[in-house]
């Protein structure tokens, strides 16, 4: 039996305080962020070198007077999206291409996927392209136009029933 494709894409567009959580959470997760510490300034570095990319945290930790910084490449930041989305319950393919950018809003992270499932049918119907109707104003345009002379406005729920009773013998 022959398979169909279907291509899914999907942006999750996260602002920077979501972006944050995502990633104190993933360092607490691995013990990598010191209690109590203070978050003293967020800022991206957005340039030519994609290597370089990222998201860069000042942090005071209790009992010292200086600002330590980290910085977190895109890798990093991906990691920390897709665990952030995972806890949050917010459903992402597994098998997906995952694409990550940093955007005026926040960051981006774009999901393409293919799925691929088998056809019910041996073959596929053909496909007939259907152009959509005038509008109303110009239906009496159509009916002069048509060969028969009948309107093609759609039908309505009334001139159904009424001709459904008048095939079933019945008055109206």
């Amino acid at each position: 039996m022959a398979n169909t494709l279907i291509h899914e894409s999907r942006r999750l567009l996260l602002p920077f305080d979501a972006v944050i959580d995502a990633l104190i959470e993933l360092d607490v997760k691995h013990g990598r962020w010191p209690a109590g510490a203070e978050l003293v300034e967020v800022s991206t570095v957005d340039g030519d070198d994609e290597s370089a990319r990222g998201v860069v945290m000042s942090i005071r930790v209790p009992g010292k007077t200086e600002v330590a910084q980290r910085t977190y490449l895109l890798p990093i930041i991906a990691a920390a999206i897709v665990n952030y989305c995972l806890a949050m319950r917010v459903p992402m393919p597994r098998n997906s291409t995952k694409t990550i950018q940093i955007v005026s809003e926040g960051i981006a992270l774009q999901l393409e996927n293919t799925l691929k499932l088998q056809r019910r049918h041996v073959e596929p119907p053909p496909i007939r392209v259907v152009t959509a109707p005038p509008a109303l104003a110009g239906a009496g345009a159509a009916a002069a136009e048509s060969p028969s002379g009948a309107s093609e406005a759609p039908e309505t729920a009334e001139s159904v029933t009424e001709s459904r009773a008048v095939d079933d013998g019945e008055s109206v």
